[in-house]
């Protein structure tokens, strides 16, 4: 694992950094995982590269490995097919035709904003965002909110900008909101406490007191991802600083990793990408905040 890490150019802390000064640190970047471990299994099966039969399974060079080092012997592997993944499209959510022009502005003026702040475009909002602007015409606070992916944060830090387009382009076209179309979200019966509370707040109120996860999950006869998945919702509000979830020095590894792999497509990648070390809870922690 570290040996394909290091060869995709991983930037997790586990790699030393002595050994991401070395020119072949990265130089297999553009195969995935499972690429890499088919190869390096196919090596040591023709026997150029060795492996130990501990509980470490330390790889080795040997005899064989020297010639081809030194150009002495050529070296055959299979080719690993990829297996292609569905895509998917950008009208999934929408059931009625967005107006492509008003799209690929959005898009322009979400490109700036990544480019002015270093991020992935996703971050600032995803495509099925800016699919639903070009769809519905949110011409005001309220309805924009009603788009999915835009919540407090989201509309402080953009929603100005983002409104202001979509204004203008109505204004020179013509058109008016079609908020109407958009229909509304179902809202889930929540239980409730005695107190009114809710199955998040009371997991909120238990940890505000000091209880940990562990304590609570114990308390409320959940599990530990549960009352994690409970807290994160609070990290948007403020109500919960990242850093009561997630320990410091994992943070930016974690952020690292959000910007390289779109977590609309699953967490999943980021945490095959970040390894064992970090918990699903920590990355949605992260996004949660990011996003």
């Amino acid at each position: 694992g570290y040996i394909i890490d290091f060869l995709r150019g991983s930037k997790s802390q586990k790699i030393k950094d002595y050994h991401k000064n070395l020119k072949t640190y990265g130089v297999g970047a553009d195969l995935s995982k499972d690429e890499w471990s088919a190869y390096i299994k196919e090596l040591i099966s023709q026997g150029i590269i060795g492996q130990t039969q501990d509980k470490f399974m330390t790889l080795f060079l040997n005899d064989r490995s020297l010639e081809v080092l030194k150009g002495k012997k050529a070296v055959e592997l299979f080719k690993v097919h990829k297996k292609t993944k569905k895509t998917k499209t950008l009208v999934s959510e929408v059931s009625h035709p967005y107006i492509e022009e008003l799209f690929d502005e959005l898009r322009s003026l979400r490109t700036r904003f990544a480019r002015e702040e270093n991020v992935p475009p996703y971050i600032v909002f995803s495509d099925a965002t800016l699919v639903e602007f070009a769809t519905y015409l949110p011409l005001n606070e309220r309805d924009m909110k009603k788009m999915s992916g835009v919540g407090d944060v989201k509309w402080n830090r953009y929603g100005a900008d983002f409104l202001s387009l979509i204004k203008d382009y109505c204004e020179r076209n013509d058109l008016e909101t079609r908020i109407k179309l958009k229909a509304p979200k179902r809202k889930k019966r929540t239980k409730r406490n005695r107190h009114g509370d809710d199955t998040y707040t009371i997991s909120l109120k238990l940890f505000k007191q000091g209880k940990s996860i562990n304590e609570i999950a114990r308390e409320r006869e959940l599990t530990r991802n549960t009352i994690e998945n409970h807290l994160i919702r609070f990290i948007p509000t403020g109500e919960i600083r990242l850093e009561d979830i997630v320990e410091e020095d994992k943070i930016e590894p974690i952020r690292d990793a959000v910007f390289q792999f779109d977590p609309a497509m699953g967490i999943s990648p980021i945490k095959e990408f970040l390894g064992e070390d970090y918990s699903y809870g920590e990355i949605r922690a992260v996004v949660a905040e990011i996003m």
